[in-house]
């Protein structure tokens, strides 16, 4: 049974047809919200939101395009059009090309533009376009997915790190802006979770890897961050603004060399 933290709430969660997104719509519903979720693969969130319903929650589906801006604003302002409030935004949306996103002497650039529009850019409008509704209404809650990437380097992928630091920054800056006016902001980042697709592409030894450096004995899977997720987007989290929690499974807590040093 889930507490029912969400009575009478609505929520638009982003990139909601899968993975740490579709968890996350999935345990608002759970906890009573009324959720609009919204995701570029038209198939995947028309499946997801009817499965929702088989189960007797509340959910709608939208299909957007996180690159385009308009697309975008429109997310917000349909889910505001549909029910007469948002309460809880949750922007899931982002990833990379790691064929194209690589170290920093052999990256693309002319990748980077695409990337901060998919990664940065679509929170920042979301967040802009349900911010007048948020004031008039008193406040709301507002969590952004980031990255481990943001927080500490790695040997690939430096774009996508660069914009999920971004996203850490914009959660600051939204909370420093907006909590007087009853708005929290607030980012989840995640180390190595075992979503669909990362199980079907993360080979054993990978795994075996991270698992190596993890201070829990098992890696993470969606429903982890969906729980951290929705407890940043209630009430019991009343006194956090502008912070990002590390849910990577305590693999940056200790000595790099913990690992290897428990082998010796």
């Amino acid at each position: 049974m889930y507490m029912e933290r969400f009575t009478n709430k609505v929520a638009l969660v982003t990139a909601g047809a899968r993975g740490i997104g579709q968890s996350s719509a999935e345990r608002l519903c759970l906890e009573g919200a009324r959720v609009v979720v919204a995701d570029y693969n038209a198939d995947g969130v028309y499946q997801t939101v009817a499965d929702f319903r088989k189960r007797g929650l509340v959910a709608d589906a939208l299909v957007f395009d996180a690159t385009d801006v308009e697309s975008c604003k429109r997310i917000v302002q349909q889910t505001i059009a549909m029910y007469g409030r948002l309460d809880v935004l949750v922007n899931v949306v982002g990833g990379n090309d790691l064929k194209r996103d690589k170290a920093v002497g052999e990256l693309d650039i002319n990748y980077f533009d695409e990337i901060f529009h998919l990664n940065v850019r679509s929170m920042l409008v979301s967040i802009q376009t349900v911010l007048p509704d948020m004031i008039k209404a008193g406040g709301g809650s507002i969590v952004n997915i980031a990255s481990l990437s943001g927080v500490a380097g790695d040997v690939r992928g430096t774009l996508y790190g660069i914009c999920k630091a971004g996203v850490i920054s914009l959660t600051r800056y939204v909370a420093t802006q907006y909590g007087k006016s009853g708005i929290r902001c607030n980012a989840v980042a995640p180390g190595l979770v075992l979503t669909p697709g990362a199980e079907l592409s993360l080979s054993e030894k990978y795994k075996a890897l991270f698992l190596k450096h993890n201070s829990l004995s098992y890696l993470g899977c969606p429903e982890h961050i969906a729980g951290t997720v929705a407890f940043l987007a209630s009430e019991d989290a009343g006194y956090i603004n502008g912070q990002t929690i590390i849910a990577d499974g305590g693999m940056t807590c200790h000595n790099p060399s913990v690992g290897d040093l428990l082998e010796m």
